[in-house]
C-alpha cells in the first residue's frame, strides 16, 4: 500500500492543509502514511500529529490577525478567518472554542515575545542605564502595533461580559503577571535597588504599559515624550533611579 497525495478535491481519509492523502493498492512499496518517512522524490507530510496541528494553529492566527486588521474583531467570521487559512470551519472549532479564545492566544504570543525580548536586554551585561535606550525603543515599536491595544481591550470586555470566557481570561492574566514579576525581578537585579517590590513592579508595568500605549494612540498623551519614554520613566522611579529621586536624595526637606 502507498499514499497518494491530491489537492484541489476529492473524498479521502486524511485532510491535512487542503490536501488529500488517498491510500492506493502497490504491492512493490512500503507503507507509507502522511506521517511516515517518505522518499525524495514524494512529498513530504507533517511529520506527526502534533505538528499538523500546531501549524494548523498558526495558519488560524496568521489569518486572524489580518481579517481582525481589515474587518475589526466584531466583523471578522470564523468562516472568513477559516477560509483565508485554507481550512473548513470544522477545523477551526477543533483546534479553537471561539473567535476570543484565538484572539486570546494571539495576544498572548505577542506579548510572551515582548517580554522575552526585554528579559535578553535586562540580562546582557552593563548597568541599568546601558540598556534603557533599547528598552524604549522596544517599547515604542510595540506601541506603534494599534492592533494589540484593540486586541486586549476587546478581550477584557468579552471577559466582564461572557462568564464561560472569563476564566480563560484570568489564567491568561496570571501568567502575564508571572512573566512581568520575573521582569521586574530583573529590573531589581540590574539597578542593584528599589523603592518597591518586584511584585508591584510587575504588576506596574502590566498596568501601566497598555495605559500608555492607548493614551499615545489616542493622541492624549504629552508631546514631548513618547510611550517608551514614559514607561522608562516611571519604572526607574520606582526603581529609585529616575531624575526626579535624585534630585529628592540630593535635595532632602
Amino acid at each position: 500500500m502507498t499514499w497518494i497525495k491530491a489537492c484541489g478535491g476529492g473524498i479521502g481519509l486524511i485532510r491535512i492543509h487542503n490536501c488529500i492523502w488517498i491510500r492506493a493498492a502497490n504491492a512493490a512499496n512500503q507503507p507509507q502514511g502522511p506521517n511516515q518517512p517518505q522518499g525524495p522524490n514524494q512529498p513530504q507530510g507533517p511529520t506527526n500529529r502534533k505538528d499538523s496541528q500546531a501549524l494548523t494553529r498558526a495558519r488560524l492566527r496568521s489569518a486572524a490577525r489580518a481579517e481582525f486588521a481589515r474587518r475589526g474583531i466584531a466583523a471578522a467570521s470564523i468562516d472568513r478567518i477559516s477560509e483565508s487559512a485554507g481550512f473548513s470551519r470544522g477545523a477551526f472549532y477543533a483546534n479553537y472554542a471561539g473567535k476570543h479564545d484565538l484572539l486570546l492566544e494571539l495576544l498572548g504570543e505577542h506579548q510572551r515575545r515582548e517580554i522575552e525580548a526585554w528579559q535578553a536586554l535586562l540580562d546582557t551585561p552593563g548597568t541599568l542605564e546601558d540598556v534603557l535606550p533599547a528598552l524604549r525603543e522596544r517599547f515604542d515599536a510595540f506601541a506603534r502595533s494599534a492592533e494589540d491595544a484593540l486586541f486586549a481591550t476587546e478581550l477584557q470586555i468579552e471577559a466582564l461580559r461572557n462568564p464561560d470566557f472569563a476564566p480563560r481570561y484570568r489564567a491568561f492574566t496570571q501568567e502575564l503577571e508571572a512573566r512581568t514579576l520575573r521582569l521586574g525581578e530583573a529590573f531589581i537585579a540590574r539597578a542593584g535597588t528599589s523603592r518597591v517590590s518586584a511584585t508591584v513592579l510587575g504588576k506596574a508595568l502590566q498596568s501601566f504599559s497598555p495605559q500608555l500605549i492607548a493614551e499615545a494612540r489616542l493622541g492624549i498623551a504629552p508631546t514631548d515624550q513618547t510611550a517608551g519614554e514614559r514607561l522608562v520613566a516611571i519604572i526607574t522611579e520606582l526603581l529609585g533611579t529616575g531624575r526626579a529621586s535624585a534630585a529628592g536624595e540630593e535635595n532632602p526637606a
